[in-house]
């Protein structure tokens, strides 16, 4: 092995005082111990790529850079003494010897090395300054302790967490040394995750898939909509094939759209779906503040007459102009349908002269609401002349596979001979390349991203020198390593760039997308001219990517990185204080946006503010974010960001406003903890909730407080109790003069009256509402702590409490007037609370064909929206509709696997009743007398304070009773029946139970 000049880090680590630690342990045991000690360092060197190049007795000297060199040596060695120092010797506990203690030096420069010494004693080893340093280092290291020098520190100051210790005179060396000590306590990592992201490469061995796009093509033309899913794994060549066709297609006079979903925008609400309009209208694809006075004028002014009534959408997705007072009224989900409706007009404006292509790229990556309206937008595209290309993952989840317009293409992977061609298209038939092309393919086994940036390392590192299609190899290869060496050409490519334009990048990291020129100016407190200058830096170094200029594009343009890939490295070395520094610019420049006000705004400001530890604001805008997903019914999401968002408030200076923040976002969780039945995390919250409104003595938090104990005990079936604390929220609410707060209680206690049977003082408590709160339940959306839209809370146990009073006419007309409002919102929740009072109704009324295909498809949609709370009392409901039906033979294993796994639990005793009842009522259908008798009886003892519920169950057992033969059973318990009908003023079950007296009566007189 030849001996060179190279640069390297060099590793020295020592056990501490390992004499004393083996004073106590015999020969054999201290060589054991102190080989199994060297083991673990050594392993963490070759776990890092380094060399041990000298043991020496209780320590090592490792190499890192030699002898084959490492662009990121120097974090190689401190990652190895990371792991060294976090590393445990296996057994030592039993030996009875305490775990070692190392001290490790890091230094980094130049040094000589090859094989040092002749025989036995020779090793691979090096000399020279560099060496001598490393030790004099590791001798003045704490223990427990990594000492490194500034050469080292300057290599991975973005990469490992270190804290200066000041200049050291250094024996043997004139001037004094700057030394860096790493902070062992966190955690880091080699690299970012190598990912496969999108890439770019001459289209090599799609042809067969271009013939079939062709086809279907054809189908468009003859007057059919088809929607083709291209679906391949992740580099597999999906971008480069839509890319090659799309512009053949446009070539030929076709017209094509063409618009991308980024995982970037993907907290962003519409973000997919903004792109999509403003590819649909000439726009390019760029952040809503970019839209400058001219193009919003040239838009409106040009805006189709025909289509007035879509401009709102359009213009509040692209920031065209300040929404005006008829679309700010409306709720998110009316909006939605607005944007829907807007998507779907221009998409059939573009199909008027002809076929259309329309291809949605990376459909996976898009937000949640813009997949929500791309689903519910291809259905409606059937009779146009329109080709839909859709490209997503195999791990993808969509709604369109069954349907006959939708068609699934497979990108497979390249086989050899392709991926040789692409070699060959990439690297030339250069002899000295040619030789090498097998091992790349071997490498890049299908992927043509892969291969592609194999190529990208070789050229980059001076391997192969010309130009594309025509290299040549200048030395011969050393190592592919695919992850390691991709990261090392972005990071060296980042390296390069000069400070202030590495800087813009971190920033743009941080930020993701949009990136444009104005927020980088105000995260790097620069004018717009720099930070542009400064961006067009790194898409020259191929870091971010430009779109091209269209003649209907605006300035300034939208970046974006060149890979998804250069954003992991770049995010992958920062260290926390600067991820923090960073994430707080992003939070200002974002909080500075025109918009950063509005309800979809806030969940990006939240992750901004958390990150870059603006905690006030951090939970301020997780409050936000959580009623956001509420209304959306994203109820899991919701309560992930209550967890930050507590995190947040608890690190807020101030014990008032701390207390404060967490009362609100308290407060706020509690709609999502009841709509996904988190009993137990409802009343621990609500516990820390109600000290801190003491702690407060505030009547408002008081008043919420109470009436949301109220509505927790009303899912723990404690009525009685709930209403008492239900009534306190009243008296607060008053006292603290908040409407919305009275309107909240006067419901609660409608809620308890209603459980406990008391259906007249219930029905006052309805009309109270409905003539006292209009201004107050105009307001169709989900307000802080509640899991249903309140009029609709109100209509439904209103129109349950007329009906239960023998008014069945006035409680449809109550639903009715609560479908008319659920016709323009989509809320799930408060859908099923209306369907399953309506359903009820329709089975009293023997119309069973209704209830039951209204349950059937609630009980689907429970599973969907997960909504568990709801789940119990649809599936009681359908059973209900089954077993009266004929069907009680599908309703009685429904309704066992229902309780063997307890979905009851989520919505306590109100759900539980509903399937025990119906659960008898099926058993007696199918004459299992016994189990019907069983459950019933179980079903009365359990309904508790539910005396409406129990009268209901009562009645069913003494019908099972009846058919049992046991007649003095059954006449007991129809008499009970009359007596709580008649004091809870239930005329249905009056005249029920009174006619089966009669019959009894009149069977008696005849015996």
């Amino acid at each position: 092995m030849l001996t060179e000049n190279k640069h390297v880090s060099v590793l020295f680590a020592d056990v501490c005082d390992s004499t004393a630690l083996l004073q106590h342990s015999d020969p054999e045991e201290a060589r054991n111990y102190l080989g199994k000690a060297l083991n673990q360092l050594a392993e963490a060197v070759e776990t890092y790529g380094g060399t041990v190049s000298q043991l020496l007795g209780d320590g090592l000297v490792a190499l890192f850079g030699a002898p084959l060199a490492q662009e990121d040596r120097a974090l190689r060695a401190c990652l190895a003494a990371l792991k060294m120092q976090r590393a445990t010797v296996p057994g030592h506990d039993v030996q009875g010897v305490a775990s070692p203690t190392l001290r490790i030096g890091i230094n980094s420069g130049e040094v000589l090395v090859g094989v040092v010494g002749q025989y036995d004693w020779s090793h691979y080893g090096a000399d020279g300054k560099t060496i001598h340093l490393a030790s004099r280092l590791e001798k003045m290291a704490p223990p427990g302790g990594i000492l490194v020098s500034a050469a080292t520190q300057r290599l991975v100051a973005q990469q490992i967490e270190t804290r200066s210790v000041g200049t050291r005179q250094i024996r043997g060396l004139d001037e004094p040394i700057e030394l860096h000590e790493v902070v062992v306590e966190t955690e880091s990592s080699a690299a970012a995750p190598l990912t496969r992201k999108q890439r770019w490469a001459p289209l090599v061995g799609r042809e067969d898939s271009l013939r079939i796009l062709a086809g279907d093509l054809e189908v468009v033309r003859k007057g059919g909509m088809r929607t083709i899913g291209l679906c391949g794994d992740a580099g597999i060549g999906k971008s480069r094939l839509v890319a090659d066709w799309t512009a053949a297609l446009a070539s030929e006079g076709m017209d094509v759209c063409v618009s991308q979903a980024r995982g970037y925008a993907s907290t962003r609400a519409y973000s997919a779906a903004a792109d999509l309009i403003a590819s649909l209208v000439g726009l390019v694809q760029m952040n809503v503040t970019d839209v400058r006075q001219s193009a919003r004028q040239a838009l409106i002014e040009g805006w189709p007459a025909e289509g007035a009534e879509h401009l709102a959408a359009a213009s509040d997705l692209l920031g065209l102009a300040a929404p005006d007072q008829a679309w700010l009224a409306l709720n998110p989900v009316q909006r939605r349908r607005r944007i829907g409706e807007a998507l779907l007009w221009l998409v059939r404006r573009r199909a008027r002269s002809g076929p259309f292509v329309l291809v949605l790229e990376d459909v996976f990556l898009a937000d949640r609401e813009s997949r929500r309206l791309f689903e519910a937008l291809l259905p409606k595209l059937q009779e146009l002349p329109v080709l839909v290309c859709v490209s997503y993952r195999p791990d993808f989840e969509h709604q369109w596979r069954q349907a006959p317009w939708f068609v699934e293409r497979m990108i497979e992977p390249l086989h050899d001979g392709q991926m040789l061609r692409l070699a060959r298209a990439l690297l030339g038939d250069d002899p000295s390349v040619l030789g090498v092309m097998n091992e790349l393919v071997a490498r890049a086994d299908g992927n043509p991203f892969f291969l592609e940036q194999l190529v990208i390392t070789l050229i980059d590192d001076g391997s192969l020198e010309g130009t594309p299609g025509a290299y040549r190899l200048q030395r011969p290869l050393g190592e592919l390593r695919v992850p390691g060496s991709i990261a090392a050409v972005i990071g060296a490519r980042t390296d390069r760039l000069p400070e202030a334009a590495k800087s813009a990048l971190e920033a743009a990291a941080v930020l993701g997308d949009p990136i444009t020129r104005d927020l980088i100016a105000t995260m790097q407190a620069v004018d717009i001219a720099r930070a542009e200058e400064l961006l067009a830096l790194c898409v020259a170094s191929g870091l971010l990517s430009c779109p091209e200029q269209t003649s209907l594009s605006l300035e300034p343009q939208a970046f974006a990185f060149r890979h998804a890939l250069v954003r992991d490295v770049v995010l992958g070395v920062l260290t926390r204080s600067r991820l923090k520094a960073l994430h707080r610019q992003a939070f200002l420049a974002l909080h500075a946006q025109p918009g950063a006000a509005d309800a979809d705004a806030a969940p990006v400001l939240a992750h901004h503010s958390f990150k870059g530890e603006e905690w006030e604001q951090a939970a301020k805008f997780a409050i936000k974010s959580m009623a956001r997903a509420i209304s959306h019914s994203a109820n899991q999401e919701a309560l992930q960001l209550f967890e930050k968002g507590i995190q947040a408030a608890r690190r807020v200076d101030g014990a008032p406003t701390a207390q404060a923040l967490e009362l609100a976002l308290r407060l706020e969780a509690i709609g999502a903890m009841m709509a996904l039945g988190q009993i137990d995390d409802i009343f621990s919250n609500m516990e820390r909730a109600e000290a801190i409104a003491v702690q407060l003595n505030d009547q408002r938090a008081r008043a919420a407080v109470s009436t949301e104990t109220a509505v927790f005990l009303w899912m723990r079936g404690r009525f009685e109790q709930g209403l008492r604390y239900a009534s306190q929220g009243l008296e607060a609410a008053r006292l603290a003069q908040r409407r919305h707060m009275t309107m909240a209680a006067h419901q609660t206690r409608l809620m308890h009256l209603h459980a406990l049977g008391r259906y007249a003082e219930a029905a006052v408590e309805g009309n109270v509402l409905l003539s006292e709160y209009g201004p107050e339940l105009s307001a169709h959306y989900v307000q802080p702590g509640w899991a249903a839209i309140p009029i609709i809370n109100l209509y439904a146990f209103h129109a349950s409490t007329l009906w239960r009073l023998g008014d069945s006419e006035a409680g449809s007309a109550f639903c009715a007037k609560a479908y008319e409002i659920l016709s323009n919102i989509d809320h799930p929740y408060s859908r099923l609370l209306v369907d399953t009072v309506q359903s009820q109704m329709w089975i009293e009324n023997d119309e069973l064909d209704r209830a039951e295909r209204m349950m059937r498809v609630d009980l689907q949609q429970c599973l969907t929206h997960n909504v568990p709370t709801m789940l119990s009392v649809c599936m009681g409901v359908l059973g209900s509709a089954l077993a009266r039906n004929g069907k009680a033979a599908e309703a009685v294993p429904m309704l066992e696997r229902g309780f063997a796994d307890r979905i009851y639990e989520a919505a306590g005793p109100y759900g539980r009743t509903f399937m025990r009842v119906s659960l008898g009522v099926a058993y007696r259908k199918l004459r299992r007398l016994d189990d019907a008798i069983a459950v019933g009886r179980k079903a009365v003892e359990q309904a508790a304070e539910e005396y409406g519920h129990q009268t209901e169950a009562l009645y069913e057992l003494a019908e099972t009773l009846r058919h049992a033969g046991d007649q003095a059973g059954a006449e007991a318990h129809f008499k009970r029946v009359a007596l709580a009908a008649e004091r809870l003023g239930m005329p249905h079950y009056q005249r029920r139970a009174a006619a089966a007296l009669a019959d009894w009566r009149k069977d008696g007189h005849a015996a």
